[in-house]
Order: structure tokens, then C-alpha cells, then sequence
């Protein structure tokens, strides 16, 4: 089989844009938690719009350091272009006042530098489009 080029650039963008949408749709997004550096754990979760999903039984709970919200990397996150935000909650139903929750719209790298090492129990995803 003899593909050209221009061919194979367009497969490979057409294989990055199906990518891309497994992350971020109108209805779910994908949100990636990374664990304290010690641990090197990371988690993928798949979010419905406004539902909460608790961490409880799950290898990352309580050890969340970092999260991306729409992508694996940085550059999938600064391509996304949409409504979604993420909240955090200290909590496993995802209730309580401002003080048991941050909001989060693409990421974050260390949550311990907002006190929030160690707190993360819950994530709600909301997309305003």
C-alpha cells in the first residue's frame, strides 16, 4: 500500500481530532488526577454535565495533586474550547459551602499550594454552553 503525504497528515488529524473528542463533548469530559508526586498515580475520569462523582473506593482519593481538566496534557487543555469547569470537593457528595469546594476550569498543578492537598473527595463538571 502506497499512501502519500498529504494522505497520512490527513489520517493523523483525523485520528487527533477523534482523540480530542474522546476528552471533551457536549455532554462528559474527561478529567485526569495525578497523585502526590510520591505515589506517581494517575486517574482518568469520564463526568456527565452536573453530576457528581465520588472518589470514594477509588486509588486516588484524598492523594490528588494536580488535575487536567479536557486533556492528558497542557496543550490538549490550552486547545479546548468550550464551557466546561470542574469543582472539587472535600466531600463525597459534592455538597457544602465555598469553603468545601475550588473550582477549577483547566487545571492546576499543585493543589497544596491552595490548602488543598489531600482534600479532594468529589468532582462536579458543568459545561455553560
Amino acid at each position: 500500500m502506497n499512501l502519500g503525504i498529504a494522505t497520512l497528515v490527513s489520517l493523523a488529524l483525523l485520528l487527533g481530532a477523534w482523540v480530542e473528542a474522546q476528552y471533551v463533548a457536549t455532554d462528559h469530559i474527561r478529567v485526569f488526577l495525578f497523585g502526590q508526586t510520591a505515589y506517581f498515580s494517575e486517574v482518568a475520569v469520564d463526568l456527565h454535565n452536573n453530576t457528581c462523582l465520588s472518589l470514594d473506593n477509588n486509588m486516588i482519593d484524598g492523594k490528588v495533586h494536580s488535575v487536567l481538566v479536557g486533556g492528558h496534557d497542557i496543550w490538549d487543555v490550552y486547545k479546548r474550547d468550550d464551557e466546561w469547569y470542574c469543582i472539587l470537593y472535600d466531600n463525597f457528595d459534592c455538597t457544602g459551602s465555598e469553603d468545601a469546594m475550588i473550582t477549577v476550569a483547566g487545571g492546576t498543578n499543585n493543589l497544596g499550594t491552595v490548602g488543598w492537598a489531600q482534600r479532594v473527595h468529589g468532582i462536579r463538571c458543568i459545561n455553560d454552553d
